[in-house]
């Protein structure tokens, strides 16, 4: 009998196949070896993040594993651009999504913001103690993020991959879903 997954977090952990049918990320992978349950969102903040574990049962899984995201992202109750989207339904705002939809009324508010008011330091700090609040829920989860400068201890770091193999599924290539998924792995071992 396969042991129980859990999989929470960001783009870089969610299922894409929920969109594209015939992608398949690292995610995917652990499918072979793992019963999944994935509830991970493309485009979502750490605080949604948090919101996915809120009610979640972890002691009914083996293996929990946590993509945090980056700081920068800012809550949205509604997206105005990826609002009904199958991956990205609950997607939250960072800057680099911003200056490509600037036409969008709510998209250039989100311009001005970053542009005039956005603090940062506040950002890291409200990021931290929700990434506090995730590890109370999941201490002995697998807390991964491709995000490094935001994070520090407990934290698998995996921007390098990421900034190697860009690509389509699961922001990587097919040699960086591959290379996540035998690192994955390897990390799920020792546990």
């Amino acid at each position: 009998m396969k042991k129980k997954l859990l999989i929470a977090g960001d783009s870089f952990t969610a299922d894409w196949t929920k969109k594209y049918k015939d992608i398949f990320g690292w995610v995917n992978m652990l499918e072979k070896d793992f019963e999944v349950t994935n509830i991970a969102e493309a485009g979502v903040s750490e605080y949604k993040i948090y919101k996915q574990l809120e009610f979640i049962d972890v002691s009914k899984f083996d293996y929990i594993i946590v993509s945090h995201t980056s700081a920068y992202r800012i809550p949205i109750e509604e997206h105005p651009i990826h609002k009904g989207d199958l991956l990205h339904n609950n997607c939250d705002i960072i800057y680099s999504d911003v200056k490509e939809h600037l036409e969008n009324p709510v998209m250039k508010i989100a311009d001005d913001f970053y542009g005039s008011i956005f603090y940062p330091d506040y950002f890291i700090f409200i990021n931290k103690l929700i990434f506090n609040e995730i590890y109370k829920i999941c201490p002995n989860a697998i807390h991964i993020t491709f995000f490094n400068s935001f994070y520090d201890k407990w934290v698998y770091k995996f921007e390098n991959i990421f900034l190697k193999y860009k690509g389509n599924v699961n922001h990587l290539n097919k040699k960086g879903n591959e290379l996540m998924y035998d690192k994955i792995n390897k990390i799920l071992k020792t546990k």
